[in-house]
């Protein structure tokens, strides 16, 4: 909700999709679309890492309409994303935000 008022406050109410990574918490894609977003998913690599490239590729394709990417870190697969911050650049770059849901960190 945070992200979403963040975007009207700047004039970018169309900012509705929220990219969320196979990895993530199950909780993550069901509150995006409770704040009316659309979820785009992101792959994994076979060590369960986020693929940068695919980032970089679904934020050009919805640079209009990107709103965020929520990452569960670490991962459900345990992983601390190597690439974090190029991932977290990428997505700035194309007007999106980060939430990071640290849920797994409390164990």
């Amino acid at each position: 909700m945070a992200i979403k008022k963040y975007h009207e406050s700047r004039g970018d109410s169309n900012r509705n999709i929220c990219l969320v990574p196979t990895s993530a918490h199950g909780t993550n894609p069901a509150t995006a679309v409770l704040c009316g977003m659309k979820i785009v998913a992101i792959g994994c690599d076979d060590n369960g890492n986020i693929i940068p490239e695919e980032v970089k590729e679904k934020c050009e394709l919805y640079h209009d309409k990107l709103s965020a990417l929520m990452i569960t870190y670490p991962s459900t697969h345990g992983v601390f994303e190597s690439s974090v911050k190029e991932i977290c650049d990428i997505v700035h770059q194309y007007g999106g935000q980060v939430y990071m849901d640290g849920a797994n960190m409390n164990a």
